[in-house]
């Protein structure tokens, strides 16, 4: 008599179609043992037509077993079942057919067929129906085996044992004792990251320590563990779901993750992998979640050091060499090159705007009276029905993605009749509106964008379709630098012109006269971003009250908000702590934000440039351009670079410690006299190099080019 084993983990899905098949084995004179791992009444046969056996539930397994199973994927957990029940396992001895009944009992056929190599496994009814069929007319699959161990199961059973004993061993050192030492966490992270380890096993043992330190509230811990293991894990999904997890971790916790650039290159082989099969949704996923991690406010923003400033070729790298990243830089180019305006009309003049017009008001102004031009402003905030498709990143980066898209004709039909009216389009700030223009082809139609700081720490420049733009104007050398390391293809042969042309502003107004008590006033304008560091000048403070305490500090502008993240949090905690002391002491005064900026300088007599950052840094100019005395600090993330705040400015107004910025300020108010002809030196240079009388030609220059 043949014997047939059918193993199911659940209720069938058709168990009419079950019934009928065991009853016709029945008839045939085969037994038939249905193994379920559901309750045995669930499983509807013919009465006396087969034996249902109903696996144990967890409970019951040993020990090992047990930890196991709570891990384990639903087939392991089958066979888990299945191979601590003895009635199952004498059935499978004998059985000359094994049946797998669904997916999940594939594993354990699998296994049941290594130990029985005489028994034919098949997934199926219709196969097992096929393979008694041939066992009954002699022509069997493996018709000469005997009933006896695979040679292999020895093996097996061997790493089986030692796997079991290495996961009894790391449940162990997973526990509180060894996690409070530092020790046995630098331990298990050399585990997760060693080689040879599988990704199963990684991932659980990963998974467990993280979930261990979370609970023991050491989430730096937790994300440093979880960034060892998935360095290691081979499928690319997960590696980038845990690289992603942990850096996101890391930033919550208020920290800035050293493995940022690989958690993005992780996410980054997720989008080259759609983008190879043409799944353009899927691609724009993933670059779009490597956005918060390459371009994190907390990371560029609110804090004092940057890993872009800091090496952004190596930072940016995974970008600019991933299959995704290469597609949205591709240069769409123009039709046509662009062209001066034609003879006997005005130059029309379009600028284009998204909020911010702060900088641009007296070039617009100065254009808007010039007979020569006819000037129009765009400004896409006053579109209230068009406005939202500026904050539609994942569309537009789709869209590069894909080449073309419902969303590109949409911005088309918007900015075509403008960008057709126009001469030249003059966009300020490299920003989503500046990427939107680019998608439209210009024709003969010049493109100037104008870049200020802000957006070289953001995503939007390696949006913006470079080939379709004359002119990238900079306000500084040395953000120009720093922009075209960020943005290699900058340098390339399809690269717009980089001008360096700076901020338009009036700087007469600030010349008004100063009180004597100005000579001991420090002035900071502006200090609403962790970038201007105004901790910084409470180190400068500091130093020069040690010499003389009439030295006190005004601060003029909004403050900082200490609310977006952990990391401008920790750093507003610090700044409140230390403006409370200085203002108890009286060697500090909150001015808050004013519109008139030039009455507020009358009573400084120095000004500072505390941060650690600036494209061109206005408020410090316009302090000068007041005859107060200019300190500029070498702003750290520029330098180390040939050109850095000392190519802005006199080499005598640089400092780089707040040391040297105390002992400059001690030189240069030793005296009234001192004091006033330092001041008036400074305002004269001002004037003359950055005043708009002085920097409005260059816009003329920048206009009239071809």
């Amino acid at each position: 008599m043949s014997q047939v084993l059918i193993v199911t983990n659940w209720v069938p899905g058709r168990p009419g179609v079950l019934a009928e098949t065991v009853a016709q084995m029945h008839a045939d004179g085969v037994r038939v043992t249905v193994v379920a791992g559901c309750p045995a009444e669930r499983i509807s046969v013919p009465e006396g037509t087969a034996e249902v056996i109903a696996l144990p539930g967890p409970k019951s397994l040993p020990r090992a077993d047990r930890q196991e199973y709570t891990d384990a994927v639903k087939s392991r957990k089958l066979w888990l079942r299945f191979r601590n029940d003895e009635r199952a396992r004498r059935r499978a001895a004998t059985a000359d057919v094994l049946v797998a009944l669904d997916v999940n009992a594939v594993h354990t056929v699998w296994q049941l067929a290594r130990r029985h190599r005489a028994a034919d496994a098949v997934v199926g009814l219709a196969p097992a129906q096929a393979a008694l069929a041939k066992r009954a007319a002699g022509r069997s699959r493996r018709p000469v085996l005997h009933r006896a161990p695979n040679p292999g199961l020895a093996v097996d059973a061997v790493r089986e044992r030692v796997d079991r004993l290495a996961d009894r061993v790391a449940r162990k050192g997973a526990g509180r004792r060894v996690l409070r030492d530092p020790r046995g966490r630098r331990a298990w992270q050399m585990v997760l990251a060693a080689p040879g380890l599988g990704d199963d096993r990684r991932r659980v043992w990963g998974e467990r320590v993280t979930e261990r330190l979370l609970a023991m509230n050491l989430p730096a811990d937790a994300a440093v563990t979880r960034a060892a293991a998935a360095r290691r894990l081979h499928d690319p999904v997960i590696r980038a779901e845990w690289l992603t997890a942990a850096a996101n971790a890391e930033l919550e916790a208020g920290r800035v993750p050293g493995f940022l650039s690989q958690a993005a290159a992780a996410e980054l082989a997720r989008a080259d992998h759609a983008l190879a099969l043409d799944d353009y949704t899927e691609a724009t996923r993933s670059v779009a979640r490597i956005i918060p991690l390459l371009f994190n406010r907390a990371v560029h923003f609110d804090s004092l050091e940057s890993p872009s400033a800091a090496d952004p070729a190596r930072f940016l790298a995974p970008l600019h060499r991933s299959a995704a990243g290469r597609a949205i830089a591709r240069p769409r180019g123009r039709r046509i090159p662009a062209a001066p305006p034609p003879a006997g009309r005005p130059h029309r003049l379009l600028f284009l705007t998204r909020a911010n017009e702060y900088f641009l008001s007296d070039i617009r102004q100065k254009y808007a009276d010039d007979p020569d031009f006819e000037v129009r402003n765009l400004d896409l905030l006053a579109d209230e029905e068009r406005e939202p498709l500026t904050r539609r990143t994942g569309k537009l980066i789709h869209h590069l993605l894909a080449g073309e898209s419902e969303y590109g004709d949409a911005v088309r039909q918007w900015f075509q009749p403008h960008v057709d009216w126009a001469d030249t389009v003059f966009v300020d700030w490299c920003l989503g509106h500046a990427a939107m223009l680019t998608t439209v082809d210009p024709g003969t139609t010049r493109v100037i964008v104008r870049l200020h700081s802000y957006e070289a720490f953001t995503v939007f420049p390696h949006l913006v379709d470079f080939s379709r733009v004359d002119d990238l104007v900079f306000v500084s050398e040395p953000l120009r630098d720093f922009t075209l390391d960020v943005v290699p293809r900058l340098r390339g042969r399809d690269a717009p012109r980089t001008p360096v042309v700076t901020n338009a502003v009036r700087l007469d107004r600030y010349r008004r006269p100063k009180t004597a008590d100005a000579r001991f006033t420090l002035g900071l304008v502006g200090l609403n971003a962790i970038a201007k560091d105004p901790r910084w000048a409470f180190q400068v403070l500091r130093e020069l009250r040690k010499r003389d305490d009439r030295y006190r500090l005004v601060l003029i502008g909004k403050e900082i908000d200490g609310t977006p993240t952990p990391q401008a949090a920790a750093y507003h905690a610090g700044y409140v702590q230390e403006l409370a002391e200085l203002e108890a002491q009286g060697a500090v005064r909150r001015a808050g934000q004013t519109d008139d900026v030039p009455g507020a300088l009358t009573d400084v007599g120095v000004i500072l440039s505390s941060s650690v950052r600036e494209s061109f840094h206005l408020g410090l100019i316009e302090g000068a351009a007041s005859a107060a005395v200019p300190v500029v600090r070498n702003w750290p993330f520029f330098a180390g670079r040939d050109h850095n705040a000392r190519s802005i400015f006199p080499a005598d107004w640089i400092v780089d410690t707040p040391a040297q910025a105390a002992e400059r300020i001690l030189a240069s108010t030793t005296d009234e006299q001192t004091w006033r002809k330092t001041g008036e030196a400074a305002a004269a240079h001002a004037v003359a190099t950055w005043d708009w009388s002085v920097t409005q030609t260059a816009y003329d220059r920048l206009l009239q080019q071809p």
